[in-house]
């Protein structure tokens, strides 16, 4: 039984709504740090998400109303629009839309039927076959919001010219990563703090934005999805279960090797790991039904992003964290169900 269909006080399609009006600080955020790209970007995903299901809607002789106008298809085209490197290639785009929407989605009949996150699927098969391409982030200049800038970034995305540096004025930053992080860098170090993550990123414009922005462009989300649990769009124990969880995993390596582990602050606030908690891991479809039985999706995704980021090539592993727990949620919902009437309620 999915969990969307247990009970909401809002309509799908208002539920859709609110996640997007959620996600505006964190997309505002990666607009201030890394330029126009990200919202052309974002809108490019969302326009082709739109005219696929609408084709798609038109082959089965589905409703449109009913399978198109719930919204769904721009909230997993906007999370995967802000997980990409805002200067992707077209093509590249039309690939991570075609993998979301028609094969993780629509091959499975649809919203309600799909066993794993769509945009994190999109977004796993761009990272597993363009490494490169999804490894470089960029910093903008001063003056990125200038029209001049906003049109090369669309030169950079829909034409043929990957020429960049003589194009825009970028810095680029490698950075091979699940859900859009810098935790390469963190990794790479022997010793690193939350005071000392701060104190470089004052003394160097680089470490700035690989650090002090992505603390930021968390808060964002934070602030996001603080909001949908004020709402009751989603269930506080799903997000509070991944954060603790990687809370008291990185801590407890932080206490015993503290010179070669990364602060628990490093771990909450860099990558993907909010928009993961409050986004991401909480699609009601292919999360687990109970309150019981989403505590422990929870905590097997904030234990299996720890595990990946210090123990696998991956700095971050947000979609293959997600994924991974998707595929166990039939189990735990199997064993961890709700009672029958008239029995105390699991």
């Amino acid at each position: 039984m999915n969990v969307l269909h247990i009970y909401n006080v809002y309509s799908t399609r208002q539920i859709m709504f609110l996640v997007v009006i959620a996600c505006i600080p964190g997309i505002c955020s990666k607009c201030y740090f890394f330029g126009c790209g990200t919202l052309i970007q974002v809108l490019s995903f969302i326009a082709l998400s739109f005219l696929s299901e609408t084709i798609l809607v038109k082959v089965r002789a589905k409703s449109f109303s009913k399978n198109v106008k719930d919204n769904s298809g721009i909230v997993t085209a906007l999370l995967l629009g802000v997980s990409v490197p805002p200067l992707i290639p077209w093509w590249m785009i039309v690939i991570g839309v075609f993998f979301s929407i028609v094969v993780a989605k629509h091959l499975y009949g649809g919203l309600g039927q799909n066993i794993f996150n769509p945009a994190m699927i999109g977004y796993a098969v761009l990272l597993i076959s363009f490494p490169l391409h999804m490894s470089n982030w960029i910093e903008k200049n001063d003056n990125f919001l200038r029209f001049k800038d906003i049109q090369n970034a669309v030169n950079i995305i829909f034409t043929k010219n990957t020429n960049i540096n003589n194009t825009v004025n970028v810095q680029f930053f490698p950075d091979c990563v699940t859900q859009a992080t810098p935790l390469n860098h963190f990794k790479n170090q022997t010793h690193l703090n939350y005071d000392n993550v701060i104190q470089n990123t004052i003394n160097s414009n680089q470490q700035e934005i690989i650090k002090v922005s992505w603390i930021c462009i968390n808060i964002s989300f934070l602030i996001g999805g603080l909001f949908l649990i004020y709402k009751k769009v989603i269930c506080w124990r799903i997000p509070f279960s991944i954060l603790l969880t990687l809370c008291l995993c990185s801590s407890i390596n932080y206490f015993f090797l503290k010179n070669i582990s990364s602060s628990p602050l490093v771990h909450l606030f860099s990558g993907g790991t909010m928009i993961c908690a409050f986004f991401i891991a909480t699609d009601p479809v292919t999360t687990a039904c109970t309150n019981i039985g989403r505590i422990i999706f929870g905590i097997l995704v904030g234990f299996l992003v720890y595990f990946i980021r210090n123990y696998s090539d991956y700095p971050d592993s947000i979609a293959f964290a997600v994924l991974f727990s998707n595929m166990i949620t039939p189990l735990i919902d199997y064993y961890i169900r709700y009672s029958g009437y008239g029995h105390k309620r699991i």
